[in-house]
């Protein structure tokens, strides 16, 4: 219990976050899979259902590089702020 706040928490926190966003954003890629499965078995509907499927890697994909830049992004503030107080101390 830090209440100068001289150890940060937040980046040991976000590789939690990061392993947390990678299972949420595989699960929900696996859905649109299965959705696409669904909507290729309706009458007519097999052509959009193996459209869904095929895309359902390259959405997982986007998704998992957006949220490895936004974690990125969090972890520089941070480090940055980390970085800054040592300077600061060294002065």
């Amino acid at each position: 219990m830090d209440a100068n706040f001289n150890h940060l928490v937040t980046p040991k926190l976000v590789k939690i976050f990061y392993i947390l966003s990678m299972i949420l954003v595989t699960l929900s890629a696996l859905m649109v899979v299965m959705i696409g499965i669904k909507v290729a078995q309706l009458h007519d509907g097999w052509f959009l259902g193996l459209l869904i499927i095929c895309s359902s890697p390259v959405v997982w994909f986007f998704e998992l590089i957006l949220t490895r830049i936004f974690m990125e992004a969090l972890v520089v503030r941070f480090k940055t702020a980390e970085h800054l107080r040592i300077i600061k101390d060294k002065i």
